[in-house]
């Protein structure tokens, strides 16, 4: 009881983490709009944000009620959207010229519109397996049937966990490199590490300890949180930079 009553105090955590982050990229998303830059990154990133608070706020509804369509969103938006979505932010970072990003994000949408009802509504449950105040992760097998829209999950994860982890650690070592900018190599460390930590999931499963899938969760968002807020504060020395170009090239103002 003591382990599922930690499993609903991550699940809080990792919930409100996530919205908060998801409500800060957004704005900036928002912001970069309103100043004529095109920013798809931070959308990417808001879209990934909120499916992360949806699926651990879906466990959260679980862990009191049975709900055929908590549980459906709870796999959807936690096994199957939220690390491509993650992973479609640092595409775009990475490959800015030419339709590379934008057709993967295309692809990106029609397999989570197809999922999306398939798993909320098309997909035989059996509500009897669901116990209360229980931890989700050990039931679905008993709850959800092998295949169906389960086979997009291990394809899913494990491209948005390269694209994220993959894209974290190439630039950090860029920085590195070129030893610029150490506030986004050590902020995309953090990345890297917090995009790990939730797909350690599996193996913690498969290790019978899944009680601690939710510890990666909130770890993973905290992490990766702490790191985009690092990758992202400019030094001051690159805002004086700013701030005299600005200067003089408007020298009446």
């Amino acid at each position: 009881m003591i382990i599922n009553n930690l499993s609903l105090v991550f699940s809080v955590v990792t919930t409100i983490i996530s919205f908060i982050f998801a409500g800060i990229v957004l704005w900036r998303w928002v912001g970069a709009r309103r100043h004529g830059r095109h920013s798809p990154y931070l959308l990417a990133w808001g879209i990934g944000l909120c499916l992360y608070g949806i699926g651990a706020f879906s466990q959260i509804v679980l862990y009191f009620v049975w709900s055929s369509f908590f549980f459906g969103l709870w796999y959807w938006a936690g096994a199957i959207a939220v690390a491509p979505w993650l992973g479609q932010g640092t595409v775009y970072l990475l490959w800015r010229k030419g339709n590379i990003a934008r057709n993967i994000q295309m692809a990106l949408i029609l397999v989570c519109i197809m999922t999306l009802p398939w798993a909320l509504f098309l997909t035989p449950m059996n509500a009897a397996a669901w116990q209360p105040h229980t931890d989700m992760t050990p039931l679905i097998n008993d709850i959800l049937t092998k295949g169906g829209v389960r086979v997009f999950s291990p394809i899913m994860n494990i491209w948005g966990t390269i694209a994220l982890v993959g894209g974290a650690i190439y630039s950090a070592i860029l920085f590195r490199r070129k030893q610029i900018l150490p506030n986004r190599m050590i902020g995309n460390w953090l990345i890297a590490a917090g995009g790990l930590f939730p797909a350690l999931g599996g193996s913690l499963i498969r290790a019978g300890v899944p009680e601690l899938k939710y510890v990666g969760e909130m770890i993973g968002v905290i992490l990766i949180f702490a790191g985009f807020l690092l990758a992202t504060r400019v030094p001051e020395e690159v805002k004086e930079m700013h701030k005299r170009r600005r200067a003089a090239s408007n020298p009446q103002a």
